[in-house]
């Protein structure tokens, strides 16, 4: 989801705090195309010599670099792409044989990320062979990468069965400002997978500026395809035929970066791509999965031992399948591997079973076996996790999918189960899977059904705070924040995860969030493995900044607490491109109580507020209180949906107005 802004459940600030204190490690993933899955590399040969051809710039290469543009064209980008090319060839047999070229001059330090290449593959059915790989210096030298700098690894050697997920990667040397990267690399597809169909993915625009973009596809003529170009209605193939083979050739050139906005449509809108498949219909996916997964699903004797000792004295359904899930969510070891990674036939449940770990489609798996047990009728669901593509208008592929879940038959309600989600209670639905485009498979039959999307009220937190102000400014604040939904999913994973300093460190930053300079009286954050109902923190603390005195004034604060979002703006550029896009509601809510030094009277107070836009609410109202305090009320909204680049002024003066809202403080006068 590179270039795409999500609204997180979690308040901004705690986003931030959490992002330094835990962050999450994010990969990059490579061009797509055929599913990875593939026969192991051959080693490299220690001492072969690279072709001259390797030694020497090519034309189309010298023409690239000639023509190449300066980081001063692009002072926001960090590289150009000079060469992405394709060219795919299609057996009568069904394998298919790509030869891919990527090219990029670097514009400074920040490029050099680039230099490093890793490139996944799965070893059952697939081989991926390095053809040539060089830097080309800014005075001209050529620096070429040695076959015997070239690394074979197992992404996931820690775990047998999960082996044939590969990475073959290298460094490139000599990396400097201004130079060009070049690299060529071979990848046959056997057709082990859905014998005799295909299906390619190609992307042309990016972030950065690509000079030229080309995808090459040969294919029987007797071999009918489809195709479907998104987000360019200019871009056309040339087609041609010779010698019993269709050639299809899609080009763009001097595509300029992609830019990037907050709350901007998921990069699929924005991007041009295509993508062409064999496949005529989504049933086919739905049958080929189903005999993969059925002979799977066998239960062995020790399972059968556990089911019954699951749901002994369980009265309903319900309770059978929770105690079910709940054993396969905790026992169960995740391994991160998405759908097509690590090969899309799975495991043997009693496999599974035995060795405790899976990845999605094997937890499935087992999961539907036990139920299965139990008498509750599961099914698999194939989704594409953290996006809300509507994925039955595309074309039937399986790089559509990069997960594997399950949905339910429970005491007359449908309940969604995703097994590797270890921190999400049972009837939960994990954020990254909502308002998914879900293809159920039911005894071979596939239906497309959108996974609900939280609403606002079910997603996001409620804050309670009590400050007691002193004379001098200094307060003491107690504060609860209550988590719903994806905030409370997102807590308690991070909870889980956390060494005792680490909860210290994040209690300590949130003591900041609160008033600067605070320090923490004390605290108290679950640890994570009740997974039920909501996800709350409580803090106190001892601030002494959080009034500022001006002769006989107080002035404070009167947005208080963790669930407060409203001091910035994301929306600060004057124009807007993109749609303001929101995918993911919420709702935060905080009651605040100041009790007020007795020789101090409110002098003013800011005016009550209530802006509303299409997509956005905002209140807050404060209240007098006869024994000498203060009662804040404060609430903001999200709603799904959409508002054009046409209205995007009146998105800035509602967060400006909600800003300025935010700034006025309570004033207090000290009684003579």
């Amino acid at each position: 989801m590179i270039g795409r802004f999500r609204t997180p459940s979690l308040p901004i600030s705690l986003c931030i705090l959490l992002a330094v204190i835990a962050a999450p490690a994010f990969s990059q993933s490579g061009r797509g195309g055929a599913p990875a899955r593939t026969q192991k590399p051959p080693s490299p040969n220690r001492t072969q010599k690279p072709p001259a051809s390797v030694r020497t710039l090519d034309p189309v290469l010298k023409a690239a670099i000639q023509n190449a543009p300066s980081a001063r064209e692009w002072p926001n980008c960090d590289y150009a792409c000079l060469l992405d090319l394709g060219d795919v060839t299609v057996k009568p047999d069904g394998t298919v044989v790509g030869v891919f070229r990527l090219s990029y001059k670097l514009f400074n330090e920040r490029a050099r990320r680039m230099a490093e290449v890793n490139m996944s593959f799965n070893s059952s059915y697939q081989t991926i062979k390095i053809l040539q790989a060089r830097t080309i210096k800014k005075d001209g030298r050529i620096l070429e990468v040695k076959p015997s700098d070239i690394r074979i690894s197992s992404r996931f050697s820690d775990y047998l069965i999960y082996d044939d997920s590969k990475t073959i990667g290298f460094s490139l040397p000599g990396i400097e400002d201004d130079c060009v990267i070049d690299y060529t690399f071979q990848q046959i597809t056997r057709p082990l997978v859905m014998p005799g169909q295909f299906w390619q993915y190609w992307g042309f625009s990016d972030l950065h500026p690509v000079a030229v973009s080309r995808l090459t596809l040969h294919v029987p003529s007797n071999r009918p395809i489809r195709y479907q170009v998104y987000n360019s209605s200019a871009l056309k193939p040339r087609i041609s035929e010779k010698n019993g083979v269709r050639t299809y050739q899609w080009e763009m050139k001097n595509i300029p970066p992609i830019p990037t906005e907050p709350a901007m449509p998921p990069f699929r809108e924005v991007r041009v791509w295509m993508e062409a498949t064999s496949l005529n219909s989504w049933q086919e996916i739905s049958q080929w999965f189903w005999r993969l997964k059925k002979p799977q699903a066998v239960p062995s004797r020790a399972i059968r031992e556990t089911v019954s000792r699951l749901i002994s004295g369980k009265k309903s359904d319900t309770e059978k399948a929770r105690a079910i899930y709940d054993w396969v969510a905790n026992r169960v070891r995740y391994v991160g591997l998405e759908f097509g990674l690590s090969a899309f036939r799975p495991y043997p449940a009693s496999e599974v079973y035995e060795r405790l770990y899976g990845d999605c489609k094997d937890k499935t798996t087992l999961l539907i076996t036990m139920l299965d047990l139990a008498g509750i009728k599961a099914h698999p669901v194939l989704l594409y996790s953290q996006e809300r593509r509507p994925t039955r208008k595309l074309l039937p592929t399986l790089s559509a999918f990069d997960h594997c879940i399950a949905v339910a038959e429970v005491d007359g309600r449908q309940v969604w189960l995703d097994a590797t989600a270890e921190s999400v209670a049972y009837g939960d639905i994990p954020e990254g899977d909502r308002g998914a485009d879900a293809f159920i498979v039911r005894e071979g039959n596939g239906e497309f059904q959108t996974i609900p999307h939280f609403t606002p009220e079910e997603n996001g937190s409620d804050g309670e705070n009590i400050v007691t102000l002193m004379p001098d400014g200094s307060a003491v604040i107690e504060s609860k924040i209550t988590m719903r939904g994806g905030a409370g999913q997102q807590m308690r994973a991070y909870s889980r995860s956390l060494t005792p300093d680490q909860r210290k460190t994040l209690m300590q930053g949130l003591a900041q969030m609160l008033s600067t300079g605070s320090t923490v009286q004390s605290y108290h954050i679950p640890d994570g493995t009740d997974k039920n109902g909501v996800f709350t923190l409580q803090l106190k603390v001892t601030a002494p900044n959080f009034a500022r005195r001006s002769g006989n004034l107080l002035l404070a604060p009167a947005n208080v607490g963790l669930t407060e979002n409203s001091s910035r703006n994301p929306f600060i550029l004057e124009t807007r491109i993109w749609p303001v896009v929101i995918e993911n509601p919420n709702l935060d809510r905080s009651k605040t109580v100041i009790h007020l030094p007795e020789d101090y009277a409110v002098e003013g107070l800011p005016e009550d507020v209530s802006l509303s836009s299409r997509l956005f609410d905002f209140q807050r109202s404060i209240l007098r209180n006869e024994e000498g305090s203060l009662t804040i009320h404060w609430s903001s909204a999200t709603r799904n949906g959409r508002i054009p680049p046409s209205e995007y002024t009146l998105v800035r003066q509602f967060f400006n107005s909600v800003l300025k809202a935010s700034e006025e403080p309570i004033v207090l006068r000290k009684r003579r």
